[in-house]
């Protein structure tokens, strides 16, 4: 089991969130409207951070070392629980590292936006 953890100040996301081209680089079409759909939208739009951020950090790489945000989609069941949706790309390394499930969990306050995952 490996497990990765975020937390951002919403603060922090707000700068983000006021600049499109970075929010095109971190957000899918999906996530942006998602967003959209909420009067809470900076808190949001911080959750699902953590939520990638998490998932990196538990499969033991970076953004940097070869998996970009864009692959990374979350996505939420008709309860609204949060689930991820990953690109072949990203599937492959993790049945290399013999990952069959993600567990993702995200949270958030007014001011602080945490999420959890879990891979085994």
């Amino acid at each position: 089991m490996l497990v990765g953890i975020d937390i951002i100040d919403v603060s922090r996301m707000e700068k983000m969130a006021l600049n499109l081209n970075y929010s095109k680089r971190v957000f899918t079409a999906y996530e942006l409207d998602y967003i959209d759909k909420t009067n809470k939208r900076t808190q949001r739009m911080a959750g699902l951070y953590c939520a990638k951020e998490a998932f990196l950090k538990a499969l033991g790489i970076g953004v940097r070392n070869g998996i970009d945000f864009l692959e990374i989609e979350v996505q939420h069941d008709k309860l609204g629980k949060p689930f991820l949706k990953l690109s072949d790309k990203v599937r492959i390394m993790m049945a290399t590292k013999n990952i069959k499930d993600v567990a993702i969990s995200i949270s958030h306050t007014d001011g602080i936006s945490t999420a959890i995952c879990i891979l085994s």
